[in-house]
């Protein structure tokens, strides 16, 4: 019988059996994976090579550092900043706390731009970097090549919650940090009716009275203005979507780096990132709701 399934060519007329194409590997975005699936011909298709077990998990890096590793590596670095933020934004109930709390962070001086750079933006910049070359391919299409790490759905919400989390982000850097997104209204008054936004360098001295009026009194002082509630609604969307993009980047993180090997493993993994996810996404809702005018009582 081993004979009988032997492989050769010669005057039995047997045609040795091309070789399936390589899988995508994870996903990862980088130059070792094909832009697009090769498509399987019925020849190809035919012979099927039971003798090794095909691991779902292998990647086609050539064993070299895999760029999702990175993405992993950058995602944990800034979900825990994102821990942080919001757990400090809830104190927002309490405007006095968080007074205190800026009031701790601030006075770090030349200190704090340093801090700022070497955990957030140099860490954001590569995340961004690797994220949208892994985005590029496929773009938002749902059913795209297959994951071996996540449902399409996942793979797809984590795609669609990366495009969110980057307007979102370039808006909160631009009104909130030294960039002064309203600067433009202070040059020029007459291009629009009215005062201008109120967002711009971040005033420490009146960290809540701030906040509160760059995400609820954006454009002027009533809150039922319909353009104060797409910029709170957007900050909502913000928090939500960047919630769901670490949960799940920690879980598949987790694999990528090979914390979570076992199919048990895995499916533990996910459960414990669903149920902090839903955790942080009730602290990132109350961070939101903390600087709603009259929403708290003020001490």
């Amino acid at each position: 019988m081993a004979e009988w399934h032997r492989r050769y060519k010669g005057d039995h007329g047997m045609i040795e059996p091309k070789p399936l194409p390589s899988r995508d590997g994870c996903q990862c975005g980088g130059s070792c994976h094909p832009d697009k699936a090769q498509p399987l011909g019925p020849r190809d298709s035919l012979p099927v090579d039971v003798s090794i077990p095909k691991n779902e998990g292998d990647c086609a890096c050539g064993g070299q550092a895999c760029p999702r590793q990175y993405l992993a590596i950058t995602g944990f670095i800034l979900g825990a900043f994102l821990i942080v933020h919001l757990s400090v934004n809830m104190l927002g109930f309490w405007p006095s706390r968080f007074q205190l709390v800026v009031d701790l962070i601030h006075p770090l001086g030349a200190a704090l731009p340093v801090w700022e750079v070497g955990l957030i933006f140099i860490p954001l910049t590569i995340h961004v970097a690797l994220g949208l070359g892994t985005l590029w391919p496929d773009k938002l299409r749902l059913n795209v090549r297959k994951q071996h790490r996540g449902s399409e759905v996942r793979y797809w919400l984590q795609r669609a919650t990366a495009v969110i989390l980057l307007a979102f982000l370039a808006f909160h850097l631009a009104t909130m940090r030294q960039w002064r997104f309203h600067l433009p209204y202070e040059i020029a008054p007459w291009l629009i009716l009215g005062p201008g936004p109120a967002g711009g360098l971040f005033e420490p001295q009146r960290a809540f009275a701030f906040v509160s009026d760059t995400v609820w009194h954006f454009w002027d002082g009533h809150t039922a203005n319909p353009a104060n509630l797409m910029i709170v609604q957007f900050y909502l969307l913000g928090v939500a979507s960047a919630v769901y993009h670490l949960a799940n980047g920690v879980a598949t993180g987790a694999e990528v780096l090979g914390f979570a090997t076992t199919i048990t493993q895995k499916e533990w993994c996910l459960r414990v990132c669903a149920a902090a996810g839903f955790v942080l996404a009730a602290i990132g809702m109350m961070a939101w709701y903390a600087f709603a005018p009259g929403a708290h009582p003020r001490t």
